[in-house]
């Protein structure tokens, strides 16, 4: 009995024990590019490194140091690095590795974002940072620049992700002039997950982001992208160079059935300024998401709009291509908002074709365009296709299997029977920020549906945060309620030199 009880005693404590040690192995590192040395120890801000582990020219105690999950990276803010790419970042075991800031601990007069400048180095397919085939990675509050060259076209893929999983990217600011931002590249087989994208500003590049599948029996899955605001590509969009807005999934071959990704969420972004073609050679935006092959998800309550306008700027907004693969099924969008305000910039607001089956569109605006929807299959009609309860306003009508339709024979084809179609949405800003005015059809009693019973989490509140009814109709689009226009961040962007050329 008496060693029974002292098991009992002695158990907790060494529970404890190794709880401790484990917390202890955390550690956090300070990194000051202009002050710190890599023979410190960096493990304090008065003792900082000046590269992190994997940087180009990290040395001494920094290269010695190897990085675990559940260490920390504090880059000081203000500072800019240079001279310190290509870099490759360490991934943990079972816990992430954070790349990160204190806002207590910065150069200057106010705290801004530590900066990453590739000095116009033309990274190529290697990419300015890199991680492969690790996981467990956070990239948080940092502020990534010049892969490549404004008004130059390039191949660039800016940061370069090789078989990840568990990587979480947040409140970050991309400005690469690059073809692409984040290149994640597949080509291992093997299921990759949990990969999360939240608050973050991408501009002056043709891609934020792309997942690409090269190798069969390889999926990707839980991929969470919302709260982001993209704007401003106009500076790569030349050069032959056709971009592709905030997301592009692609399979190679594209009817792989064993490649596909699934349980995407691309919900509450923001879209607005200039994504006009600037520089001689051709170009154009194909979309703000593009996805080919197999791909599952839900698409809501963005606002999707671009100004200035110039003729043939997108193929369309929304482009959904199967390629006749069998994973692509399911697809979600609703109450989205997508306009085109003055000269017709595309031929249709969503492109749905190739055959994705079970495809429902419902509770979105979509205006301006030539054709509100494009939906064409290879095989005929499309397998469970549904819309309704959306706004649709658009010059040409609908395209419905290469067929125009009016909206009168798009409702007889069993489309939109509850639809507000060739009605003004009335904005009260477009385009930049699309809340509606008191007098929207959009806001009419019973205009949308309500889509509580699919228990999507993000769509009970709007883009702004309000919280759409529990019963009764919502409304149609990304803004629940009408009101002024929420403000859209100053551009950064500098003026382009050569908005004359026109697309071809």
């Amino acid at each position: 009995m008496r060693k029974r009880n002292l098991l009992r005693l002695v158990l907790p404590i060494l529970l404890w024990t190794f709880l401790a040690a484990g917390n202890v192995l955390a550690a956090t590192y300070y990194v000051d590019f202009a002050s710190g040395a890599d023979t410190n120890a960096g493990t304090s801000t008065t003792a900082p490194w000046k590269h992190a582990p994997g940087m180009t020219g990290c040395s001494n105690t920094c290269s010695s140091t190897t990085l675990s999950g559940g260490d920390t990276l504090t880059f000081k803010g203000g500072v800019t690095w240079t001279s310190s790419f290509p870099w490759t970042l360490t991934g943990g075991s079972s816990s992430a590795i954070t790349y990160t800031t204190d806002h207590t601990w910065f150069s200057g007069t106010s705290y801004a974002q530590p900066t990453f400048d590739d000095g116009h180095a033309d990274p190529g397919a290697g990419g300015m940072i890199s991680a492969s085939n690790v996981g467990f990675i956070t990239v948080n509050d940092l502020h990534f620049v010049n892969c490549g060259t404004a008004e130059v076209a390039n191949s660039d893929k800016c940061l370069v992700w090789e078989n990840t999983h568990d990587v979480t990217i947040t409140n970050s600011t991309f400005a690469t002039e690059s073809w692409i931002g984040n290149y994640f590249i597949f080509d291992s087989l093997g299921s990759y997950s949990n990969f999360t994208f939240t608050g973050n500003d991408f501009s002056h590049n043709s891609g934020a982001m792309w997942f690409a599948s090269a190798q069969a029996n390889t999926s990707e899955h839980n991929v969470t992208y919302k709260q982001n605001t993209f704007h401003d590509y106009t500076s790569q969009i030349g050069g032959g160079v056709h971009g592709d807005g905030a997301w592009h999934y692609f399979s190679v071959p594209a009817g792989d059935g064993t490649q596909f990704v699934d349980h995407v969420t691309f919900c509450d972004n923001r879209f607005y300024g200039d994504f006009r073609n600037s520089f001689a050679g051709g170009g154009a935006m194909t979309a703000f998401f593009f996805t080919e092959g197999g791909f599952s998800g839900v698409i809501c309550n963005n606002d999707m709009s671009f100004t200035p306008v110039q003729a043939s700027m997108f193929d369309s907004l929304i482009v959904i291509s199967a390629n006749a693969n069998p994973k692509a099924t399911g697809v979600q969008i609703y109450n989205n908002s997508l306009v085109n305000i003055g000269t017709n910039a595309m031929s249709a607001g969503m492109r749905l074709d190739s055959d994705t089956a079970n495809l429902t569109v419902k509770n979105n605006i979509i205006s301006g365009m030539q054709y509100a929807l494009y939906i064409h299959n290879t095989t005929g009609t499309p397998v469970g296709f549904v819309s309704d309860y959306n706004l649709l306003n658009s010059s040409g009508g609908l395209d419905w299997l290469e067929s125009i339709e009016s909206y009168a024979q798009w409702q007889a084809l069993g489309f939109d029977a509850h639809g507000a179609l060739g009605a003004n949405p009335d904005f009260v800003a477009a385009p930049g920020n699309e809340q509606l005015s008191a007098n929207s059809p959009a806001l009419s009693m019973g205009a949308g549906t309500n889509l509580t019973s699919l228990s999507i989490p993000v769509l009970d509140s709007d883009l702004d945060g309000v919280p759409r009814p529990g019963s009764g109709a919502w409304n149609i689009g990304a803004y629940q309620a009408g009101g002024a226009a929420t403000t859209n961040p100053a551009s950064s962007l500098l003026p382009p030199t050569n908005l004359s050329v026109s697309v071809h």
